[in-house]
């Protein structure tokens, strides 16, 4: 009888435990199923503004993941998606960034606003703060953030949609680590808020 609480108490915490295995992987399902995105500007309708989420940049340079976001939101502006463009991450990216974009951009130049931002959260509270006629915005980031970043927009006021460029569209078991990351952030995001989770996409 004396055992009795403790065996009590090991069955309730394997249940604990398997409650939350089974939750972790339904919100991998979830992001599984969120990353199906077309690519084609036509996916998307117009917004108010085109949303980066930047990187760090090392040597001036960028990397190929942010090189990809940033000419999937030139093409996105070419086809008149949004008239302007807002660049996201640290202060050192920024320029390059904005840069790389002017290049992009064969037509005229797009209004562009820099938003210095430690993680994408921060970028997305930002950028809604800096949006004074409207919520509507077309996140350009990789196709596995796509739930959380919609998930931490909308905690922000703002109408996501979101346009992936077409490189970062792997297959899943490619791509375990990031799902393991997201699928967590969106478990402990729901119960916390997605802004205290800002681990979960970059």
């Amino acid at each position: 009888m004396l055992f009795s609480p403790i065996r009590w108490l090991t069955k309730l915490l394997s249940l604990a435990l398997t409650v939350a295995v089974v939750y972790v992987v339904v919100c991998g399902v979830q992001v599984v199923i969120a990353s199906r995105l077309a690519t084609a500007p036509s996916a998307v309708k117009p917004a108010l503004a085109i949303v980066v989420l930047g990187q760090p940049v090392v040597n001036g340079s960028a990397g190929v993941d942010l090189a990809a976001r940033l000419e999937q939101a030139a093409t996105l502006y070419e086809d008149h998606r949004a008239s302007s463009i807002v660049v996201t991450g640290p202060r050192t990216s920024l320029s390059v960034e904005a840069r790389l974009l002017l290049r992009d951009c064969h037509d005229a130049s797009p209004t562009l606003i820099k938003v210095q931002a430690s993680d994408a959260a921060v970028a997305l509270l930002k950028t809604a703060r800096r949006l004074t006629r409207g919520n509507s915005v077309i996140v350009v980031t990789d196709a596995i953030d796509a739930q959380w970043v919609r998930y931490v927009g909308a905690e922000d006021g703002l109408f996501v949609q979101v346009s992936p460029p077409a490189s970062s569209e792997k297959l899943v078991f490619s791509e375990l680590g990031p799902l393991v990351r997201e699928s967590t952030g969106i478990a402990v995001g729901r119960l916390v808020g997605f802004g205290h989770v800002p681990w979960a996409a970059y």
